[in-house]
């Protein structure tokens, strides 16, 4: 008894820790951006502010000022890319995962190390090739400072993500399911939308945030390929915020709060479906 006492407590002093070490960078984002502005750069700053003020959050979605049109501008074009390749990457994803995982045709294979071999080079080594292709097809068609350009090229290496995910939850479907489902008439095609499909759901919620997340967060190609409000991101808009002379710290730590708190709420709000998408993998058949 003593000593199942004593793994409890370990196992509660461990998760509190744990708890402890996640939240506590939100914890101080959330402190600095209801700090004013003299509390925050003075060196005798305690743990929490004397004069909590929420201005800095007002700013950020006052319109009438640069900063908050920029910031709004942002964080409606950080919504509009990251659903749109979470959208795009589901459905294309998800149709050609299901492909490889239940037949077989020449260069099956080939493909699937191909799409890990995209997921484990370094995002700047794919920038320049990227750069070129950008400039020579805005010679037709603009792309360059648009949000549909970061859709393309988040897609051309999140997809790889995709199909690698959801391959492996399908190949735990038993294959009897679609067989029963082709027996009572359905075609293959209505077998995948009306059997697998909904059996897939916690799965593709899943992958469906991770995918969200990694477009949500990206940085390094909307520094490049951005330079106006038209398609720049959010973390864009908080490397923009300060500059050489004036670093606007509680600004940028109420737009990282908001940025860092909407995926929370999200992954929250999917839990359930989370979990049982990563547990789903574990068993097979």
């Amino acid at each position: 008894m003593k000593r199942k006492r004593v793994n409890k407590f370990l196992t509660y002093l461990f998760a509190i820790l744990i708890f402890m070490w996640t939240i506590a960078p939100m914890a101080w984002l959330f402190i600095s951006a209801i700090s004013p502005h003299r509390e925050l750069i003075s060196s005798k700053m305690g743990w929490f502010p004397h004069s909590p003020t929420l201005s800095n959050f007002k700013d950020l979605f006052n319109f009438h000022q640069d900063i908050g049109e920029r910031f709004v501008y942002s964080l409606r074009n950080s919504l509009i890319v990251a659903g749109g390749v979470t959208l795009i990457g589901l459905i294309f994803g998800t149709m050609a995962a299901y492909a490889l995982a239940r037949f077989d045709f020449k260069g099956k294979n080939e493909i699937m190390i191909g799409m890990l071999l995209s997921r484990l080079l370094p995002s700047i080594a794919l920038l320049i090739p990227f750069f070129v292709m950008v400039i020579y097809v805005s010679r037709v068609f603009n792309l360059y400072d648009t949000k549909l350009n970061l859709i393309i090229i988040y897609n051309s290496f999140i997809l790889g993500f995709v199909i690698w995910i959801m391959k492996g939850y399908f190949e735990t479907i038993p294959q009897e399911l679609e067989e029963a489902a082709l027996i009572d008439g359905c075609s293959p095609f209505e077998a995948f939308m009306k059997v697998i499909l909904p059996i897939s759901l916690p799965g593709l919620v899943a992958t469906g945030i991770f995918t969200f997340l990694m477009a949500w967060d990206e940085f390094l190609f909307a520094l490049v390929f951005t330079r106006t409000k038209n398609a720049m991101t959010v973390p864009m808009f908080i490397a923009t915020v300060g500059s050489q002379y004036i670093t606007d710290y509680e600004k940028i730590a109420a737009a990282g709060f908001i940025g860092g708190i909407i995926p929370v709420l999200i992954a929250l709000l999917f839990q359930k479906y989370i979990v049982k998408g990563i547990l789903a993998g574990s068993v097979k058949g």
